[in-house]
């Protein structure tokens, strides 16, 4: 963790105090630790940096031993992370750096692809085990001349979150596979990930026709793929489900989604580690996301592909009603059933009851994330809305089936036929 701590110093905040020149600094060591009231120091009288400037966290008194795996493991990881930009060596008693802020990071991608490197560099296990997620999943088996379903899934998602659509395609005996990646990278990354998969699948079973299930921004991912330039072809059948083609206004809430997702696999998935939460990208993909970015801008000005049948399924009920209303349920059940026969009480839980339907059965111009007209595209008469919000469009509630299952069972059926 200490590790983490000097590099966000090095990485990211060295840029925003130092002057833009090139720089060589001697910081010495005591018993080969370096410590951040040193490096407070010398910003201050070596760099001539205001104390105004530095932030607080600097008075904190944390070291490094840079003689221990984790320090050399920082060194390292900061040398490759920063390029021509930086460099560190250590010696008994000094950390010798050159340092040109002019060739460091100057956007928050840049930033988040640096320290992406060092992470990479730092902790090589942990994201060896994330990397083996990603990618396309193909069946055990491939039959060439079988078509073959392929489920993506959006912002913070993983296969995880297509496992609900595969069960049910797969015991309507259609061939299927899941497409995973680094979900919180811009999507321009994502789709090349997406390309490069999909171009060495169709060199492998040229012949083998190709239906895509996207959820949410899965779908701008596919759309990038099969309306770009370097489309390998195959496809038939193009299914989104809840797909933002117009943007989200949801995009500000991404590092609260992105603290939840992290939480809930810290607590179920015995591999995580918080070096994905650096690996996955840092909300880049959220940037895309929003109704003006240049990416959807571009995207929309593509035409859409020749010989691919599009499907659009999009949801009318807002998810902020189905948590209200569960949580109405679950307060008249806390009321039990002696209670609810006094009298007042009884009133106050038919009408907590009755509300609780009412937004049950409520439809809206939204299904929380997306609007109805974001998720319409130009050119796709295939367009079916149904009473669901986000989530419950492609994942099982309550024991109830996906609620774009019907219409995918039924497209593609026709696609067999």
């Amino acid at each position: 963790m200490r590790a983490v701590v000097f590099a966000w110093i090095f990485g990211l905040l060295l840029p925003a105090v130092c002057p833009a020149a090139e720089h060589e600094i001697s910081i010495p060591l005591q018993d080969g630790r370096l410590s951040i009231t040193q490096l407070q120091h010398v910003l201050e009288e070596d760099l001539g940096v205001p104390p105004a400037v530095v932030p607080d966290f600097f008075s904190l008194d944390v070291e490094l031993d840079l003689r221990s795996i984790n320090g050399w493991l920082m060194v390292r990881g900061l040398n490759g992370a920063m390029g021509d930009g930086f460099h560190a060596a250590v010696s008994d008693k000094n950390l010798l750096i050159q340092f040109d802020p002019d060739k460091w990071p100057r956007n928050w991608n840049q930033s988040c692809d640096a320290l992406g490197r060092f992470t990479e560099i730092a902790a090589p296990q942990a994201v060896a085990r994330q990397n083996r997620t990603f990618g396309l999943h193909l069946p055990r088996v491939v039959d060439p001349h079988q078509p073959l379903v392929i489920l993506i899934h959006g912002l913070d998602g993983d296969c995880a979150c297509c496992n609900d659509l595969a069960k049910l395609l797969r015991s309507d005996h259609f061939q299927t596979a899941m497409f995973a990646y680094p979900a919180e990278k811009p999507l321009a990354e994502e789709t090349e990930m997406l390309t490069r998969n999909m171009r060495f699948l169709h060199e492998q079973f040229p012949s083998m026709r190709v239906d895509l299930v996207t959820e949410s921004m899965g779908g701008l991912i596919a759309r990038k793929y099969v309306e770009g330039s370097k489309y390998a072809g195959g496809v038939d059948h193009f299914i989104m489900i809840a797909p933002p083609n117009a943007g989200s206004t949801w995009t500000p809430y991404a590092l609260l989604l992105k603290v939840a997702v992290n939480a809930s696999d810290w607590w179920h998935d015995p591999r995580w580690s918080p070096a994905w939460m650096i690996t996955e990208g840092i909300c880049q993909s959220a940037s895309d996301l929003r109704p003006d970015s240049e990416f959807l801008a571009e995207l929309n000005s593509h035409p859409r592909r020749p010989g691919v049948r599009y499907t659009i399924v999009a949801g009318d009920r807002p998810v902020g009603y189905r948590f209200a209303a569960e949580a109405l349920e679950w307060s008249g059940h806390l009321i039990g059933d002696r209670m609810a026969r006094w009298q007042g009480v009884r009133q106050i839980k038919s009408a907590m009851d009755n509300e609780s339907n009412r937004l049950f059965r409520s439809r809206g111009d939204n299904d929380g994330p997306v609007r109805l007209n974001s998720a319409r595209l130009a050119g796709v008469t295939d367009y079916v809305a149904v009473p669901a919000d986000h989530v419950a469009l492609y994942e099982s509630i309550d024991g109830q089936s996906p609620a774009a299952w019907p219409t995918i069972q039924n497209r593609l059926t026709q696609s067999v036929q």
